[in-house]
């Protein structure tokens, strides 16, 4: 019989709450934080957990002659003693030969930390950090990262010494939050603003934090972890000594921090509120259990032992003499521990069941795996966000190890956490984790099945030792911790959960062992005394075995059965089946040039791992930074996913996505929402920027060019916000070209509206009448384009004379206005605005922003074949001088004000106070868009040198400036490594000489892996598959005389090599014959050759192309 979960146990049953005006202060009976609250708003970023404790503390350093020694004064990892009162928390204790009392006390929406120490001639200091989230809850639990990212630190010296004021400039219900800390009774003389500065990169292996050992740095680092720390001056204990720090919230501040919240009436509330703290009662001691102890981090592999386990490799990246990565002939990746170590972003990667290549695929399981010891996480079947088994993993610093399925091994009687290995493995549809002791080497093997959606664990000791293992894991259940509405079931070899999900009502999931482990519900295994805080823990405990295997089942539309084997298929097998799959997904991609040439090998290896990366994005969207997800972006579907798809000749399954977003039309608005959930669930984004009407229309035309599939037109899907009312595509396009005619052009002129935005979501109008008045020259470009493309694909159809010659006309007069209003003294305008004496943004003539260049008009244009040559050479020449920087191009030639996150033009560009993603202005997405313009226009050597300042591969051979970063996973930005915008804003140029380290962005989730894959293949090897033939139309540079290209064209495998010199004239030539084709026509340089499809068939297996350079 299936009980309830939260008939058992519930966290929140064990929370010691004190409720104050709106705030509510919640802690765990150890003295951690769990969450303060005011509304609906987080102030703090982590949730305490009952294993980790909460990520703030204050810290008490005692200086000795020869070190430093540090305690925690809070919570779990403190020896003190917990007490309460009505009104405040109180830990008392002794370290060493000094008392400690730490009292919390909040008055409404201040908070007070008292610390009163008593001690004889010690010289000590006392250290304060809290984590900030300071956004609405949901955002938060949504993505510390992001909401980190909009988050403005402001640091102000007073008479208490540094004060640190935040601001969440992302509003949130109509305010933009505020906490202000500083010290009470004592100077604060050192600061710090991010969880980086704080813990370091050293505390993945090591667990301290890193700022303990020195002092704070007193730089304000505005990065991916809002963590506020201030470091009192020293203090000379004789006796006792009272000190303390304070917090402050409102709810809204809506101007820019310009100076602190006067503190004097702070001082005067909390020396008022001392007065009376009420009666203290003691509270029942919450403690680890003492055989947990520091985690287990892998000891280094030798040069000999790699060897062994790894004696073919490729791409090796060596850095000071260290090995740091490699890549093995079955396109597995693998990193040691001294790369990670020093690796900004930590290593991961996401295993997918690998989806049917003819229809969307709904029943497939999801797993996020870390090298820092994360063996399965956001486990999902179906919806990525609604369907969790496990939680996901949060910060990037693995501070908290409660997350997801964690291993612990006794040795020596004491109970260690895997967490650092010395090598981790990372393959198409698989994670290996290895750890080195000093008698044993374990591997532990995470993978996904290759045809059924089911993950699996095993863990193995290569000498047989026999060990007691636990397997331990957060269940969600849902979408959030500690939220999920679920009961659960034991089976023989396992246990079952069902959810809540009206939308799939048999969802349901199997944990299962073949091992017989003890099946052990809560935390209360890990805590003295057994009693157990945290219900939603399911741990599964082995004993005195070499061994052991963990299957996990997800069932998205299947019945329950009382069978449940609990046997895993073989790992190896599974892993030549998924390889197979991939090889066959990217139709045997292989480039060869006889003797080895580095990048040819990088670019081997990219298309298997970019193919993973975009079937991730298409078939369960979600991210290592973006673990929300389970929706296509209007626009994203219709470039990453379309163009591989036509790419690769997967025509049944670029159809099925057509007729998939077609479906998701409104009927009422006639466009596209900006995005939407593709399952059974109708989440949508509700409204959109101006341009994404465009794709879903492109993505068409661009899909009958390639295949001639004109019954497209003809089939009948529903709409969005009415599913009983079906009509045809043609209808569907009819429909969305009348709300363009009606809505999108401005009033007299002929342009495109702006709307909501265009590609670039940091250039959100901030008003309403830049919104209505405002038009993007790249989204004119891009409708252009549509209008042409789709007058070229339905001329001469039956039925669709009418609306080819709409779409004619409107290409025409979009042309005519183009040139007339958007383009000024040889430069394209980024923005035009209505009715303004000077309506040009983004342009030489603005003189608003400060910008005078933006990329994508520029690259954009020429795609369209919208400029004519002189104005292409003008773009290509301007991107060069203004644009190009040894990391990639950058959206605009200067990045937008920033003035404490106060909106004045645009909205997340002007709000952002971290610089990355859009931000930095070189995201990876325009890049490769970039490297399609400099393909068309003939400029080869730029178009193949352009693919390599993009690619994690080796990036420091081509960026010299690049950090360390993750070599198999798509980033979608290259990010200045500035410490806030307005260092960004001084010293902008430091980007042009590559004389800053430039870190990678956010990996995976984009459209990028799938663009990248195309351009690729075809604009770079020029092979690119027509409704009549193939059109053979390579842009490479001379130097790759010879170059070899193995491909699946039409069903059959085929090998091009290329031949170039400036003597050719372009031809294809196969068993000494030239084949016939028609010369194509491009504007800017000679066209490519389009070879019948009758004429192809008859080729051999080796076609010559002979290129003129």
């Amino acid at each position: 019989m299936p009980i309830r979960k939260d008939v058992i146990m519930k966290l929140s049953d064990h929370l010691i709450t004190f409720s104050q005006g709106d705030c509510i202060y919640r802690f765990l009976p150890s003295g951690d934080i769990f969450s303060f609250t005011n509304g609906p708003f987080l102030i703090n970023q982590f949730r305490g957990t009952s294993l980790d404790g909460s990520v703030n503390n204050i810290y008490l350093r005692i200086f000795l002659p020869d070190r430093i020694s540090t305690y925690p004064l809070l919570g779990i990892r403190a020896s003190g003693k917990a007490s309460r009162s009505d009104r405040a928390l109180r830990l008392t204790g002794r370290v060493e030969d000094i008392s400690y009392t730490v009292t919390f006390r909040p008055e409404n929406n201040l908070w007070f930390w008292d610390i009163t120490l008593s001690g004889t001639n010690r010289d000590v200091d006392l250290i304060y950090g809290q984590d900030l989230g300071i956004s609405a809850e949901t955002a938060v639990y949504t993505n510390e990262l992001y909401t980190s990212q909009y988050l403005g630190h402001s640091v102000f010296s007073e008479d208490n010494g540094y004060v640190v004021c935040s601001r969440q400039n992302l509003p949130s219900h109509s305010c933009n939050p505020y906490v202000q800390q500083g010290a009470i009774g004592c100077r604060a003389i050192h600061y710090s603003t991010d969880g980086l500065q704080f813990f370091g990169l050293s505390c993945k292996e090591t667990g301290t934090p890193a700022a303990l050992s020195s002092d704070l740095e007193d730089t304000v680092l505005q990065y991916e972890f809002a963590y506020i720390a201030l470091q009192t001056e020293k203090i000379h204990l004789n006796g006792e000594v009272s000190v303390g720090f304070y917090g402050m919230f409102l709810r809204d501040h809506p101007d820019a921090v310009t100076a602190p919240q006067p503190q004097a009436q702070i001082f005067c509330i909390h020396e008022k509120a001392g007065e009376d703290c009420g009666v203290f009662f003691p509270l029942k001691s919450v403690r680890l259990k003492g055989e947990f102890v520091q985690p287990l981090s892998s000891l280094p592999f030798s040069a000999e032992e790699i060897d062994f386990l790894f004696p073919r490799r490729s791409l090796e990246e060596i850095r000071e003499n260290a090995l740091f990565s490699f890549f093995t002939p079955d396109h597995a990746h693998v990193v040691t521990k001294e790369k990670e170590l020093l690796t900004l972003r930590p290593h991961g990667t996401i295993l997918i069941t690998p989806p049917d290549t003819s229809r969307i695929s709904s029943s497939l399981i999801a797993s996020t795996q870390y090298m820092f010891g994360v063996f399965h996480s956001h486990v999902a079947v179906g919806n990525t966000d609604r369907h969790k088994l496990f939680s996901s993993s949060r910060g990037f610093l693995n501070l908290q190890k409660h997350s997801g399925l964690r291993i612990y091994i006794r040795q020596k009687n004491r109970f260690h956490m895997l967490c650092l290995p010395g090598l981790y493995e990372m393959g198409m549809n698989y994670s290996r984790w290895f750890y080195k002791t000093e008698q044993d080497t374990l591997i532990v093997t995470a993978y996904a099945a290759a045809q059924s959606p089911d993950l699996f664990l095993t863990v193995t000791s290569c000498n047989r030792i026999s060990y007691d293992f636990i397997v331990t894991g957060q269940v969600v259940m849902g979408t959030l911790e500690y939220a999920g509405d679920y009961t659960f079931e034991q089976l023989p070899d396992g246990i079952r959960f069902y959810g809540h999900f009206p939308a799939y009502p048999q969802l349901h999931y199997d944990v299962l062992s073949p091992d017989h482990p003890a099946w052990i519900w809560g935390d209360g295994v890990f805590l003295d005394g057994g009693q157990s805080l945290d219900g939603d823990r399911l741990s599964l405990s082995f004993s005195g075995v070499s061994g052991f295997s963990v299957t996990i089942r997800g069932h998205l539309d299947t019945k329950p059965t009382a069978a449940a084997s609990a046997e895993h298929p073989e790992f190896e097998k599974e892993k030549l089946i998924c390889l197979s799959y991939y090889e066959e997904l990217i139709r045997q991609f292989s480039l060869d040039i006889g003797d080895h040439i580095e990048r040819i090998s990088i670019l081997n290896e990219t298309v298997w791992w970019y193919a993973h990366n975009a079937l991730i994005h298409f078939a369960m969207p979600h991210g290592l930074e973006q673990t929300g997800g389970a929706a296509w972006g209007t626009r994203d579907v219709c470039q990453g996913p379309m163009e591989f798809f036509l790419a690769t000749q997967h025509y049944e399954l670029a159809r099925d996505t057509l007729l998939r977003i077609f479906s998701h039309q409104s009927k009422t608005t006639q466009e596209w929402p900006q995005w939407f959930m593709f399952d059974r669930y109708s989440d949508s984004a509700g409204e959109c920027h101006g341009d994404v009407i465009f794709w879903p229309l492109k993505s068409v035309a661009d899909y009958l060019e390639a295949t001639g599939d004109y019954d497209l037109l003809a089939e009948e899907v529903a709409y969005a916000d009415d599913p009983e009312c079906r009509d045809s595509i043609l209808s569907h396009i009819e429909l969305a070209l009348s709300c363009i005619i009606r809505f999108r052009l401005l009033p007299g002129n002929d342009l495109i509206t702006y709307a909501g935005g265009d590609w670039d979501d940091t250039l959100q109008p901030a008003s309403e009448t830049l919104k209505e008045n405002l038009v993007s020259s790249w989204t004119v470009a891009l409708a252009y384009q549509t209008f042409r493309s789709l007058d070229k694909a339905l001329a001469g159809q039956k039925n669709c004379e009418t609306l080819s010659s709409k779409f004619s006309s409107l290409a025409d007069r979009l042309k005519m206005a183009f040139q007339r209003h958007l383009i000024r003294g040889g430069v394209i305008a980024g923005f035009w605005q209505a009715g303004q004496a000077n309506p040009y943004m983004l342009h030489p003539l603005d003189s608003q922003t400060g910008i005078h260049y933006r990329l994508l008009p520029m690259t954009r244009s020429i795609i369209a074949e919208l400029v004519n040559p002189a104005q292409a050479q003008n773009n290509a020449e301007i991107i060069a001088t203004h644009l190009k920087f040894p990391d990639g191009v950058r959206l605009m030639d200067r990045p937008a004000r920033y003035q404490g996150g106060i909106c004045c033009l645009f909205r997340r560009a002007e709000q952002a106070a971290n610089v990355g993603r859009e931000i930095s202005l070189q995201y990876t997405h325009a890049h490769i868009r970039y490297i399609e313009a400099m393909a068309k226009l003939g400029y080869s050597a730029e178009a193949w040198e352009s693919l390599f300042s993009i690619n994690p591969i080796l990036i420091g051979h081509t960026v010299p400036n690049a950090g360390i970063r993750q070599s198999n996973l798509y980033f979608s930005s290259s990010d200045g490594a500035f410490h806030d915008r307005y260092e960004y804003e001084r010293s902008f140029d430091l980007l042009r000489t590559g004389s800053i380290r430039v870190n990678g962005g956010w990996r995976l989730y984009s459209s990028g892996p799938g663009i990248y894959l195309r351009q690729l293949i075809e604009n770079i090897l020029g092979i690119r598959f027509s409704k009549d033939g193939l059109i053979i139309d390579p842009q490479l540079p001379r130097s790759l005389d010879g170059l070899r290209f193995r491909y699946r064209c039409f069903g059959k495998i085929r090998v091009f090599q290329y031949h170039l010199s400036p003597e050719y004239s372009l031809c294809a030539v196969t068993e000494g014959k030239t084949l016939s084709g028609l010369l194509l026509r491009n504007p800017y340089r000679q066209g490519g050759l389009l070879v019948p499809i009758q004429e192809f068939n008859r080729c051999g297996e080796q076609i010559d192309i002979y290129i003129p350079c």
